[in-house]
């Protein structure tokens, strides 16, 4: 697994629960690392070839990584998910 997943992993897990490194045995924690490590490039990778977020025709690496960071909800305000997600799910505004 890359070693900045496993620094990003270990940082959630410092601020969100840090009980867990107490409970956790260290072979837990590293299937834990392992299947976050490939749900996250799974997921990123189906972002990243779905046509649905391609935003232009000269498709960019800055729209591919623009697309990554809407669909994961990251440096978007609380108003800006909610949109996103209604118009994810197709969900007019009235």
């Amino acid at each position: 697994m890359n070693q900045r997943i496993k620094q990003l992993l270990g940082q959630a897990y410092d601020e969100a629960v840090p009980e867990t490194w107490t409970t956790l045995s260290s072979e837990q924690l590293g299937r834990v690392y392992e299947k976050f490590a490939e749900l996250i490039v799974q997921e990123c990778a189906q972002v990243a070839h779905n046509t649905q977020y391609k935003h232009s025709p000269a498709h960019t690496v800055g729209d591919c990584a623009t697309a990554i960071k809407e669909h994961f909800g990251v440096g978007m305000s609380t108003e800006d998910k909610k949109t996103l997600i209604k118009e994810l799910l197709g969900v007019k505004n009235d």
